[in-house]
């Protein structure tokens, strides 16, 4: 049955319908008009149906070749990306290589803000230390009436917790807020232990040398003692002096504000890395007219340690200017790296512009001095290369 026979059908019951029961001529008027816009409706499936109606001038050949195309490789088309060719190259390059390379999907470096990913991680700075100081030196159960410990870090202002102890068993927790009263956090911040009224807890400060780290909770299904306090707070002793320790060595190696390593300590660990023919390459970064220098240099850094890319991490030379020792065999994965890195924040809408200079130990009989001055040689090329 053709299309148009529906509208057709329509009008002829419609009418029958209203000679047989009531006509008016309003109700003529409706169903006529309803019978022409079904029509009309109809009539424009047939032309979207229609091959080749956006171009009606193309020949009937040319629509049956246009019709075969494989639909498949159509799409392929479509999506190929345009490439980059090299104006001195005399051969085509190898298109199936960049493609595969191209459709991989990359993971995204930046999840958050750069600028707010900067600040958390250098306000994370001091408490990943006193979590690494606890993995490395956890309390000792050494009273069998004790059941299970909690650490507690102090950022200066909060107590958060960070990791909960049973025997042996260590668990690092989410920055959960302490349950207790008033009376005993204000022991604790005069660095002073206090017993629980329930004498389930024992809650002992991690201090020394007026430094408030944060404090231990020592639970027991029992009571605590007075006389038992003393012997807690001796053996925390301990902890508090490898925190302390490793405090003390931060201020030496990383910058106060920004964390990275220091200067001081760049030319002691690169000396030893010469020295030792470790095969890395002196790599200098020196961010041009770009905001948040320090932001994204710090965004560097964490980023690139945890692509396991930029070896031990930046070493902050001066206010912009960074260094990385960088293994040879990482060198491909690290420009990788460094590329989507700028890529991201200028889509972020932090566009940037880094003057790169390197060096590698490739010259035979290279001196230290000489391996460092060429990296400098090259970032003031292209550093000249920018301006121009």
């Amino acid at each position: 049955m053709k299309r148009y026979t529906i509208p057709t059908i329509f009008f002829t019951i419609g009418v029958t319908l209203q000679f047989l029961f009531y006509f008016s001529w309003v109700s003529f008027t409706l169903l006529a008009v309803s019978s022409l816009l079904l029509t009309l409706f109809l009539y424009s499936l047939d032309l979207q149906s229609l091959p080749n109606v956006s171009n009606p001038n193309l020949s009937k050949e040319d629509s049956i070749t246009n019709n075969d195309v494989d639909p498949l490789k159509e799409h392929q088309i479509q999506s190929e990306p345009d490439a980059l060719f090299d104006t001195n190259q005399t051969t085509a390059p190898d298109l199936s290589i960049a493609n595969e390379q191209e459709t991989q999907t990359k993971e995204i470096i930046w999840k958050i803000d750069p600028i707010l990913f900067a600040r958390e991680s250098v306000r994370l700075e001091e408490r990943n230390l006193f979590c690494d100081t606890v993995k490395e030196f956890p309390f000792s159960f050494t009273s069998p009436k004790l059941s299970s410990i909690q650490y507690v870090y102090f950022d200066g202002k909060d107590f958060k917790e960070c990791f909960w102890q049973k025997s042996e068993m260590l668990v690092e927790t989410d920055d959960n807020p302490v349950e207790w009263n008033d009376w005993e956090e204000s022991r604790i911040r005069e660095s002073l232990p206090v017993i629980s009224k329930n004498k389930r807890k024992l809650y002992v400060p991690l201090t020394i040398n007026a430094n408030l780290f944060g404090f231990l909770c020592f639970a027991t299904k029992e009571s605590w003692l007075e006389e038992e306090v003393q012997v807690f707070w001796d053996e925390s002793t301990n902890l508090s002096e490898k925190i302390l320790a490793k405090r003390e060595y931060a201020k030496v190696t990383k910058h106060p504000f920004t964390k990275l390593f220091t200067v001081s300590h760049f030319y002691q660990i690169a000396k030893s890395s010469f020295e030792a023919s470790e095969n890395k390459t002196l790599v200098l970064f020196k961010f041009i007219d770009t905001n948040f220098q320090s932001e994204l240099a710090i965004g560097l850094h964490h980023l690139g340690i945890k692509q396991t890319v930029i070896g031990l991490g930046l070493f902050q030379l001066e206010d912009n200017l960074y260094a990385a020792l960088i293994p040879n065999e990482r060198l491909d994965n690290f420009s990788s790296f460094f590329q989507q890195f700028i890529e991201e924040l200028d889509l972020l809408g932090y566009p940037s512009e880094v003057a790169l200079g390197y060096s590698n130990q490739s010259i035979p009989d290279l001196k230290f001095d000489s391996w460092i001055k060429r990296a400098y040689t090259s970032l003031e090329e292209s550093i000249l290369y920018h301006a121009a």
